[in-house]
């Protein structure tokens, strides 16, 4: 039978949806063959006290991180009385700032990657023993002569801690996040706020309290007190290498891995322009609440010790304590928040807060300077707000915004942009202190508060977002790009 050219057009038209809907329906069957049946994904599922040592190591890692972070205080209050101002001048202890946190940007990059490739269990057990050896080392500074040479030693040293702590950021978010969907989904927000913001939170005024400790125990004796503390952060990260030992990876990684997938850089142009909405949002948002926070943080201790009438490094250290405590509540009124209104609205709430608290205090430093209590109250609400909102929900939306196939790279890449952030601020707060006075640095933290605002809005609502359904999504969409998920 002869067909006609306008048939053949017909047919054509006709057959060109059928095509393309084979294409999609071809794409689709690819993932669903390649997704477990319910009686298969159960065939792979870590026991309960499995689940439960991921959890709790999640809870003691983030504690021996902000632990980590904190000791920039007690050690910048020890090497100042140590070494004279010219022994330690500010550039140096900018330096020491900025090597744990260049190291972390560095350890987050690498373990983001990896244990989305390779496997979560195996990249915490790595991230632990590093942070390990790089904190007992540290320990070992003051043994080494002279000054000049031990100061450079421990920038280096603190550096490879600092690799340590960031790397494990990655692995041990996306590990907590899907232990805690995959055994109380409707409470996963809180879950994971309260084994990474509130554990890193609560360590500070607990380092502050043993700094303390050690010093009335030591007779103010500086050197023994340092001893101390960085051996207590030792402990620490040696005692979650033990709990490692007996976790495994989690149910939703081990069926959605790139562990066997073809990887060519198409691959990774394809998940760049389907997440780089959310990608570019988090990791901007990162950026500048870091920017505020991290340098408030470390110069906390240098801003009261310089208000403190006598320079006494209790007095100084009793405060500490204080201001270090204040910020607790607000990630618990965080972690309800988050779930009662959603993650975007509370960060815009806790930048609000930063707004209001920065530029009241700026504007009335020199009268709060001579009033102790009312600004150690006054910059607690500052630090509280900042962790109830960003504080608390930034990291949590961005582990919620990534499939779990490439949970860790997208975690890590925001995670990334935080912690340059962080150096940065570091970097430019100490110089604006001395040039412009301490006011200056609350004005800045008000300002870049109201671009942490604007951003906050165009987040992703995280909470909203099924993590299975997420990862059939990123199956269907490589498949239908020639890139099926291999599972096994």
């Amino acid at each position: 039978m002869t067909l006609v050219p306008e048939q053949g057009m017909a047919h054509a038209t006709a057959d060109a949806p059928t095509e393309a809907g084979k294409d999609l329906e071809t794409a689709e069957n690819a993932v669903v063959a390649g997704s477990p049946e319910p009686s298969r994904r159960n065939s792979y599922r870590p026991t309960r006290l499995q689940s439960n040592l991921t959890i709790l190591s999640c809870y003691v890692a983030n504690f021996s991180d902000g632990f980590q972070n904190s000791l920039a205080n007690p050690t910048n209050v020890i090497f100042s009385k140590l070494l004279g101002p010219k022994g330690y001048p500010s550039v140096m202890q900018t330096r020491i700032s900025n090597s744990l946190l260049i190291g972390a940007i560095l350890g987050i990059l690498a373990l983001g990657y990896t244990s989305d490739i390779f496997s979560r269990r195996a990249g915490l057990l790595f991230t632990s023993g590093l942070v390990a050896i790089g904190t007992l080392m540290s320990t070992l500074a003051l043994q080494v002569h002279p000054t000049p040479n031990m100061l450079w030693y421990f920038i280096v040293v603190r550096g490879i801690s600092g690799f340590g702590v960031g790397g494990e950021y990655p692995p041990s978010a996306a590990a907590g996040i899907e232990e805690s969907d995959d055994f109380q989904r409707k409470y996963r927000g809180p879950i994971f706020i309260s084994f990474t913001t509130l554990m890193a939170t609560a360590a500070a005024p607990i380092q502050m309290i043993i700094y303390l400790i050690c010093l009335i125990a030591s007779n103010d004796n500086l050197p023994v007190t340092f001893h101390a503390l960085y051996t207590i952060a030792t402990i620490l990260p040696v005692t979650i290498l033990a709990l490692r030992f007996f976790m495994t990876d989690s149910t939703l990684f081990h069926y959605s891995n790139f562990r066997n997938q073809h990887r060519p850089a198409k691959f990774y142009l394809l998940l760049l322009a389907r997440y780089k909405p959310r990608l570019f949002t988090t990791s901007l948002a990162f950026f500048l609440y870091d920017f505020i926070n991290f340098p408030n943080s470390i110069l906390s201790s240098t801003i009261i010790n310089s208000l403190v009438h006598d320079h006494n490094i209790r007095t100084t250290a009793i405060w500490q304590v204080i201001l270090g405590a204040l910020p607790v509540p607000g990630v618990l009124v965080g972690a309800w928040l988050s779930k009662a209104i959603g993650r975007r609205y509370t960060g815009l709430i806790g930048f609000a807060g930063y707004v209001v608290l920065g530029f009241v205090i700026g504007g009335t430093f020199p009268a709060l300077s001579k009033n102790m209590p009312a600004f150690v109250v006054l910059y607690g609400l500052l630090q509280a707000f900042g962790h109830l909102g960003p504080g608390a929900t930034i990291g949590l939306i961005s582990s919620e915004s990534f499939p779990t196939a490439m949970r860790g790279m997208g975690y890590s890449v925001a995670t990334a942009f935080g912690r340059t952030g962080a150096a940065v601020g570091t970097q430019c707060f100490a110089p604006l202190q001395q040039a412009a006075g301490k006011q200056a640095t609350f004005y800045l933290a008000g300002g870049v508060a109201v671009l942490g605002m604007i951003v906050y809005w165009f987040l992703p609502e995280s909470s909203e977002l099924d993590l299975e359904e997420e990862d059939r999504e990123l199956g269907v969409f490589l498949a239908s790009h020639g890139f099926p998920m291999e599972k096994y």
